[in-house]
């Protein structure tokens, strides 16, 4: 962004810009209720998503339905090739990034001399990293 100081406007502007407070970042959820709210969702469906924003479309005063009596609404059938492509771009193209914070607890179980299990107790020392995939 350009700034031009040769005027008071141009001044004010760059001491505004100066002191503007960004968006705070939202919240992390609660592991728990991303384990059970994770479960719960049934996921994305283009028709779905398509027909909801159909059947709003008539609140703002669009046609929708058959409006010529000769065939589908082109309209809404494009609505529905829009919505499948935003979802495919997102479940094939989009990557997600954990990161998992220094000083989780961990508890390990393994086999050691003659047969007796061993459990193990620590923390992460360091930054886990990980992948995900959007459903």
């Amino acid at each position: 962004m350009k700034f031009d100081i040769s005027t008071i406007t141009g001044v004010i502007n760059i001491i505004t810009t100066a002191f503007a407070i960004p968006n705070a970042p939202v919240a992390p959820l609660p592991p728990p209720l991303i384990l059970t709210g994770g479960a719960l969702r049934p996921g994305l469906s283009a028709k779905e998503i398509a027909a909801r924003i159909i059947s709003k479309q008539s609140k703002s005063g669009r046609q929708v339905g058959n409006v010529f009596a000769d065939g589908d609404n082109v309209e809404e059938s494009m609505e529905l090739i829009r919505i499948q492509e935003i979802i495919d771009a997102l479940l094939y193209e989009s990557v997600v990034n954990v990161a998992i914070q220094p000083g989780t607890s961990v508890s390990t179980v393994g086999v050691g001399n003659l047969g007796a299990p061993v459990v193990s107790q620590g923390f992460t020392t360091t930054i886990g990293i990980g992948s995900g995939i959007i459903r």
